[in-house]
């Protein structure tokens, strides 16, 4: 099922979905988690003050797929060990959004994350060849986190159609 077929959720929902507590999930949103990924840029008249807010996910209700993909991942890097900056960082990347947004079903795309300065790569279908021997060469130096979109694609398309009518 496609991420703009699935339902949208409330706050409370999504804290939920992402693995927060509510006061935590609107404190990230406040913080700029996500920043302006996946928005239109503001309109401006001319001459006018163009400023957009860095965080306009903080005053919103509800929350879809995509964006509940894309913040549960950011709260399982920050459970590994990175900080909420390098989480936002990383997820807050405009093509990650599309990948997930344009999917008609979850793919298995790889994104790995490796410590001190959460340096990463986003592996594709056609670049999973290159993942078992980018995966030996990094472990050698320490930790590597790897998450697979696509399971977190699955766990919030799963979360979204069920019982639960938020």
């Amino acid at each position: 099922m496609s991420s703009l077929e699935l339902p949208s959720v409330t706050s409370a929902r999504a804290a939920d979905i992402v693995g927060l507590g509510y006061e935590g999930f609107r404190s990230y949103l406040k913080r700029g988690l996500l920043g302006r990924t996946g928005m239109l840029p503001g309109f401006h008249a001319p001459g006018s003050d163009s400023f957009d807010d860095p965080a306009p996910r903080a005053g919103w209700k509800r929350f879809g797929a995509t964006d509940l993909c894309l913040m549960r991942v950011a709260k399982i890097l920050m459970d590994h060990g990175f900080n909420f900056t390098q989480a936002s960082s990383i997820v807050s990347r405009h093509k990650l959004w599309s990948d997930i947004q344009h999917s008609d079903a979850p793919v298995d795309r790889y994104l790995m994350v490796w410590p001190p300065y959460a340096d990463h790569i986003f592996y594709e279908l056609s670049d999973l060849h290159h993942l078992p021997r980018d995966l030996q060469a990094l472990s050698a130096e320490g930790p590597v986190t790897l998450v697979n979109i696509g399971d977190v694609q699955r766990y919030v398309a799963a979360e979204l159609t069920s019982a639960d009518p938020s």
